[in-house]
């Protein structure tokens, strides 16, 4: 930062951003010199060679009339060399080939001491230090025009030029040649000269021709690229930005005030160096990018992922969107980033939230060495300021204690243990724990939020039970019977009325799933059972994504084998009983009433594909996705005794567009109309309207009263259960609280529900019926109004914080990731360390830079447009239900693991261990910056890895429902109907 300018306009990158271009162009003009080049003017010497001494033995056979320099002058420029039956012009091909080789030559010199000395002066400075690089602009102009565009235009008419004499060349080298060979001994080496490997092969006719045609190519393309880029930005407006090479010791634009008026009035304050524009124009502009991009979208993947209707302007509405992206960005043209400083700031944030986590883990385990306990540990009025103010977040070594805030809500750290093993010891109140010892190194396990202090004991001798049963635990269980084992968490708080810090962290338990706890096992097996649903209704874009080889050819066969079956389409629903009837009725039930699909029902195979449950298991399907409309399916689980509806997440351009609306809407119109509590509560807007077509969706049908509550239903002794991934998972929360009241013992099991969806009353009431699963870091369930607000203060900060040049950083991080193996740190003095050359501390900031009167009067701006937006800024939103937590606690260090982490830029999770924890719906307040906290969230990685879970707890994860499951269900349902 700031922006480089370029003849007086800005442009998308930095002065110290110019190193990989730099690295790039070096690699660019080698690879033209010695790989095209380098050919061309070997073959061109040998050609030389060849053509005068054929000539010489033609005009000169015993050297009468001058030497080998003479003959090469009479070649370039013409002369006796030539026949007379020659062109007079021939010559002309060799001069000018010669010429554009000495240009390009040239050319490739030049351009790489432009590059040495841009390489230089980018590497000066700090990102708020730009003054100090304020020659690159003028650098860059004069190679843009005079290398870019005029010399790579002049070379290339040499070249090209020479080709116009080609023809006349070779005609003329042809006639020499067969003369010779007509008069001369055959054996003479000139003749068979065309035979040398030499010639053949390293400079010979194909690769020379080759070599020049790349040649000539690279540079009118790169002539053409540096002017088309010169066009677009002097189409842009001459930027009134200026740097001031002793910015940085002015004091004047910090004590400029602002009229707190300005946001409700037509505007334009005047600084010293910026206008500052209504928000209302802020909003306008994100409502043009926001079409701009959905219109985009949808041409360029050919309406793959929807769109349709934001080409159409069915959707005219963006003003939530605008104004929630507004909120968010808007600076009143007062800063001055690029992408690469906000790409630079990510990255400091991630190792300051690794090296947060790392010292409060140290402080916990000095603490328990100390012989404090749980107790006292818990409810210690000390604290640990992890940032005493904006600009700092380390910790010295002395202060590292442990805060503690809202001392009622902490539980008590008790460990009941069986004797099992070696790894499991009874931790009796106030006794400091005995850590476990594996492998040498002490047990414990983090990620980021979380230390697991105990290992988590596994036995392989339990039998699980599948599915609800009159024995089986009452969801509001929540402790086990069998020995606990607690994982203590570091939640952290935001709040500077109870410490005078921005962010702290306080320590609490939370309970991790052990496999001899029923409970635990049957939650598990749930989630694992029922996150394959959700999964399903994604239909053949997730398949295919999962099976990119075979995927389409198996939904192909599925459909090929359908048209030979021939099946019957008009069978009547009424008055069938046996299984084989119903059997049928379902299968016809479900062809009837698969909306959305194509002919080829790519989307119902794929479906039925995903989850492994039979055509004649399939209610209904509603693959349309508009805006506000959710694809949704509803199935019969026999295995599980259920009828599921399963609602898909966001896949496409509409869910994009809904996802974003983010307003809280109140919900006691809908509370009222449906009968649950909900006054004064709110959820995500778009989630509301998505449910609000569901319901119409199954109101129409009657789906539910054929299946379960009406007179005569099928499965009126199955449970109804709502499952969900992403926004699917909130569509299917607030549908629980709507047909609680009809069905008391449905359940909701939501796949990493959004974060900001419910308010904190809702949902925590909800946890009788609701289970959500999240994995890791995943960011959906993390990201709300104010989370996303804290991570953007946060990277601001941490840019102008930053000592060191960019690249430094990313050179530094990048080795180091390399050299161990892409491994996070578990060595908190060498993290400290790192951060600390990397970031000033608080005392040594320099708050005189122009980066930081910009955020001071970015602040100012945001202050006022929350004042202007009302109180609904304060409300705040969790995800819901009782939370299942799913902790990365191990990972294999094995040579493929090294490999795919390195290959997909350390977004796999390939050779991670996940172990579940129980987490509060305020745990996910903060958004992990991490490689796989979007991939985390794809609806197939954590549908497989519960499933992996489910397997270490023995639990049986096959797809589908057997005969078995059938013949279970129907005997049930007799006994039901025996006792009704």
């Amino acid at each position: 930062m700031p922006s480089l300018q370029v003849f007086q306009r800005r442009t998308i990158f930095a002065g110290d951003d110019l190193q990989p271009t730099v690295i790039i162009n070096v690699f660019f003009r080698s690879f033209q010199f010695l790989v095209l080049a380098l050919p061309i003017l070997l073959h061109l010497i040998y050609e030389t060679g060849y053509f005068i001494k054929a000539a010489r033995k033609r005009f000169d056979p015993y050297g009468e009339h001058g030497n080998n320099e003479s003959f090469v002058v009479s070649y370039l420029f013409g002369g006796d060399v030539y026949a007379q039956e020659c062109n007079q012009k021939a010559h002309y091909f060799p001069l000018l080939l010669y010429m554009h080789l000495c240009m390009t030559t040239c050319h490739t010199c030049l351009s790489l001491a432009a590059e040495f000395i841009i390489y230089n002066i980018a590497s000066i400075g700090t990102p708020t230090q730009p003054h100090l690089r304020l020659s690159l602009g003028k650098i860059l102009e004069k190679k843009w025009i005079w290398l870019s565009i005029v010399g790579n235009f002049t070379v290339f008419m040499f070249g090209a030029g020479s080709l116009c004499y080609k023809s006349s060349y070779f005609d003329c080298r042809d006639i020499i040649i067969s003369q010779y060979e007509d008069n001369e001994d055959p054996d003479d080496e000139i003749i068979h000269a065309d035979d040398n490997w030499f010639s053949n092969v390293l400079v010979g006719k194909t690769i020379w021709w080759i070599a020049f045609s790349l040649l000539l190519s690279s540079q009118i393309v790169e002539c053409f690229v540096a002017s088309v880029a010169l066009i677009s930005l002097f189409q842009k407006e001459k930027s009134s930005v200026f740097i001031n090479q002793n910015y940085h010791d002015i004091d004047a634009p910090r004590n400029i005030s602002f009229d707190h008026t300005i946001l409700d009035n037509d505007y334009s304050v005047q600084g010293p160096r910026y206008n500052m524009h209504h928000h209302q124009l802020a909003e306008e502009m994100w409502d043009n990018r926001c079409r701009n991009f959905c219109k985009c979208a949808a041409f360029s993947t050919c309406y793959l992922f929807g769109g349709r209707e934001l080409v159409d302007g069915v959707v005219g509405d963006y003003g939530q969107i605008s104004r929630a992206l507004a909120d968010y960005f808007e600076d009143g043209g007062v800063l001055d980033l690029v992408p690469s400083d906000l790409a630079i700031g990510f990255l400091m944030l991630q190792r300051v939230q690794r090296q947060r986590v790392l010292e409060a883990r140290c402080a916990i385990e000095e603490e328990l060495r100390q012989g404090h306990g749980i107790n006292s540990l818990l409810r210690s009025s000390s604290y640990s300021s992890l940032g005493p103010d904006s600009h700092n977040f380390s910790l010295d070594q002395s202060e590292r204690k442990i805060s503690s805030a809202l001392e009622d809500n902490l539980g008590v750290f008790d460990q009941k243990a069986k004797s099992e093993g070696p790894q499991r010891h009874v931790i009796e109140r106030g006794e400091a724990p005995r850590y476990y010892e594996r492998e040498g190194s002490l047990h414990v396990v983090d990620n980021m939020l979380v230390s697991v202090l105990q290992p988590v004991p596994f036995s392989t001798n339990t039998p699980l039970h599948y599915g609800p049963a009159p024995n089986n635990p009452t969801y509001d269980h929540i402790d086990s019977s069998i020995g606990d084992t607690s994982a203590l968490m570091l939640r952290m708080i935001s709040d500077n009325s109870i410490r005078d810090c921005d962010h702290w962290y306080e320590p609490t338990t939370r309970k991790v799933f052990h496999r001899d706890d029923e409970f635990d096992r049957n939650l598990i097996a749930e989630g694992a059972r029922f996150a394959r649903h959700s999964l399903a209704i994604y239909s053949w874009l997730l398949y295919f994504y999962m099976h990119p080889i075979t995927g389409i050819p198996r939904l192909m066969s599925d459909r090929v084998k359908e048209i030979f079956k021939g099946r019957n389409m008009s069978t009547n629903l009424q008055g069938l009983d046996s299984d084989d009837d119903r059997k049928i009725i379902f299968s016809n039930y479900a062809d009837d009433n698969v909306i959305g699909d194509n002919w080829l029902h790519i989307h119902k195979n794929a479906l039925l594909a995903h989850s492994g449950l039979d055509e004649s298991d399939l209610v209904y399907a509603n693959f349309e996705n508009k805006y506000n409309q959710m694809p949704y399916c509803i199935v019969i689980d026999h295995k599980w005794q259920s009828v599921v509806v399963s609602i898909r997440g966001t896949l496409s351009l509409e869910d994009c567009v809904v996802d974003v609306l983010v307003d809280p809407e109140p919900l006691d119109e809908l509370g009222y109309e449906y009968g649950f509590d909900s006054d004064e509560q709110y959820c995500h807007s778009g989630v509301v309207a998505c449910v609000k077509y569901i319901m119409r969706d199954l109101k129409r049908h009657n789906i539910f009263e054929t299946l379960l509550s009406g007179v005569g239903a099928q499965y009126a002794h199955y449970k109804l259960r709502f499952t969900g991934h992403s926004l699917g998972a909130g569509c299917a929360t607030l549908l629980g609280f709507i047909f609680r009241r009809l069905y008391p013992d449905l359940r909701v099991i939501a796949i990493s529900p959004p974060g900001g969806f419910l308010s904190l009353k809702m949902a925590k009431e909800c946890s009788s019926f609701v289970t959500s699963f999240v994995l890791d870091s995943d960011l959906v369930p993390r990201l709300s109004v104010t989370s996303m607000e804290q991570m953007r203060n946060e990277v601001l900060d941490l840019i102008g914080r930053i000592k060191v040049p960019k690249m430094q950083v990313a050179k530094t991080v990048i080795v180091r990731g390399v050299r161990k193996g892409i491994k996070d740190t578990e060595d908190v003095d060498e993290i400290s360390k790192e951060n600390d050359s990397f970031l000033f501390t608080s005392e040594a900031l320099p708050t005189r830079t122009e980066f930081h009167i910009q955020l001071q009067r970015f602040q100012e701006i945001q202050n006022r447009r929350k004042e202007a937006r009302g109180l609904y800024r304060d409300v705040k939103l969790f995800p819901p239900g009782r939370i299942v937590h799913l902790v990365k606690t191990g990972e294999n260090s094995s040579c493929i693991h090294s490999v795919a982490k390195c290959v997909t830029c350390c977004t796999s999770n390939v050779g991670s261990e996940y172990t579940p924890v129980w987490a509060d719906n305020a745990d996910f307040n903060e958004i992990l910056v991490s490689p796989t906290m979007g991939f985390d969230h794809f609806p197939n990685r954590v549908c497989l890895e519960l499933e992996k879970v489910a397997n270490h707890f023995g639990i049986n994860t096959s797809i589908g429902s057997t005969l078995y499951d059938k013949q279970e269900g129907d005997r049930i349902k007799n006994f039901h109907q025996q006792i009704l």
